[in-house]
């Protein structure tokens, strides 16, 4: 008998929709490649105005969870990290600092003896602007996160009331700072989600 044989049968579709039918594997079509940008979000849904780096300024600033450092400063942290995040958050208060400085330096003559003064001031108001601009970028969501663990620890205990607190019920304190800084820490950053130069506007206005 003859020797019978199959051949395999490739449905290979075509660029018109058809499909042709060949003893032939179909050719592979070149990978596309796509470039992938990745985009990081700023903390907390902060504008980014508020991460934009002042005019004059002097070194860049560092931070980790007990300080952060700018040039010749050293800011230590007011308490946890959790609080230096929430003292962090009033950006217009640091910025209104550094423009005022910043006006005064640019108004003070080159021959006065308080030139040098006056830039000194401006440099520190800068540094104080990057250093809270950096804690946030570092610590401002992961320390967002961990608070809304304990908010939620705290509602399902009962303990985001203040009365549990002031019964002196075990861990209840505790719970409840928690629960408030967090919403200290929203409230403010929904605020600077106004670009700056809008909310510098409305404050001057009222």
């Amino acid at each position: 008998l003859p020797l019978q044989l199959s051949a395999a049968i490739y449905a290979c579709p075509t660029a018109d929709g058809t499909t042709v039918f060949q003893d032939r594997p179909c050719p592979r079509k070149a990978p596309v490649t796509t470039t992938v940008q990745q985009v990081i979000g700023l903390p907390l849904g902060i504008h980014e105005s508020w991460f934009e780096l002042p005019e004059q300024t002097d070194g860049r600033a560092f931070c980790d969870r007990r300080s952060c450092e700018c040039g010749a400063l050293e800011r230590k942290h007011q308490g946890t990290l959790n609080q230096a995040v929430a003292d962090a958050l009033f950006m217009d208060t640091g910025w209104h600092h550094y423009d005022i400085s910043y006006r005064a330096w640019l108004d003070t003559p080159s021959s006065s003896s308080k030139l040098y003064e006056r830039r000194k001031a401006m440099i520190t108001a800068s540094c104080n602007v990057m250093m809270s601009q950096q804690l946030l970028r570092d610590f401002a969501q992961d320390v967002a996160g961990k608070l809304r663990v304990l908010v939620r620890q705290a509602e399902d205990r009962g303990f985001d009331v203040p009365a549990p607190c002031d019964m002196g019920v075990k861990d209840a304190c505790e719970y409840y700072n928690a629960v408030t800084l967090y919403r200290q820490i929203m409230r403010d950053a929904h605020a600077l989600k106004i670009p700056r130069q809008q909310l510098a506007a409305a404050v001057t206005t009222e």
